[in-house]
């Protein structure tokens, strides 16, 4: 399984500057961190790969097949998408949200039941099934929101800052869920806390205004561009800089 880019294109508005140029970009089963600073087009990249916004330009394929295409249905059921923000009724039980996302995901009730006991399992949320959303903390929400993308079993899992907001603890937890899935799954997380990706991620794309600087695998990218302290953030900062200057 692999999604690739090519020419893809990206803006808001017709006169608009592009927030995604991409020329080609193709991604494996395993991690890749997705690194930006905020507006550098990471949140509409992930949107387009998961079906939800049409390009301007240019193809999005997962495993050959066009995302936007005639056969379009035949692969998007076979990509989870976890967005920034994920807004579900307060009163709604843990359980039930994932039984709701299932039925619009058209997974079968009768497969949807163990399937949605298992992910809780996974995420860590089985004991608060029957809790409401409005009683959860930042953290619980955000495994929620992972769990929610987990209910088709993709085979393509996209991320989009998963562990923005949460506490050091509750960063820890869901990057060891995040990396177990990555086994399994072609996962595409973004973020732009450096240390999330060197822990995750075995390779790492940076994108600025739109545009890839840099994909590659992560611990080269870290020896390479990480300066005497083989500092991530210093590589990911000269990266940026380099391409500014």
């Amino acid at each position: 399984m692999e999604v690739e880019v090519s020419g893809l294109r990206c803006a808001y508005g017709r006169s608009a500057a592009p927030v995604v140029d991409i020329e080609a970009f193709a991604v494996a089963r395993g991690v890749c961190g997705l690194v930006g600073v905020n507006g550098a087009g990471k949140s509409t990249l992930l949107r387009t790969l998961a079906g939800c916004r049409r390009p301007d330009g240019g193809r999005a394929t997962v495993g050959g097949v066009d995302l936007y295409g005639r056969r379009r249905r035949s692969v998007v059921g076979r990509i989870g998408y976890m967005p920034q923000q994920l807004d579900l009724p307060g009163e709604l039980r843990v359980a039930e949200a994932l039984d709701y996302a299932s039925w619009v995901r058209d997974v079968p009730s009768f497969v949807a039941r163990e399937r949605n006991r298992e992910i809780l399992e996974q995420v860590g949320l089985a004991p608060r099934a029957k809790d409401r959303v409005l009683h959860l903390s930042g953290g619980m929400k955000r495994r929620l929101a992972l769990a929610i993308a987990l209910v088709t079993q993709p085979d393509v899992l996209l991320l989009d800052e998963p562990t923005t907001g949460l506490d050091p603890e509750q960063r820890a937890g869901l990057r060891g869920i995040l990396a177990d899935l990555g086994l399994s799954a072609v996962t595409l997380l973004s973020s732009h806390v450096m240390e999330d990706v060197v822990m995750m991620a075995d390779q790492v794309a940076v994108l600025e205004a739109g545009r890839l600087l840099h994909v590659g695998p992560t611990a080269a990218f870290v020896a390479e561009r990480g300066g005497p302290d083989g500092s991530a953030e210093h590589a990911f900062l000269a990266t940026i800089a380099a391409a500014r200057s």
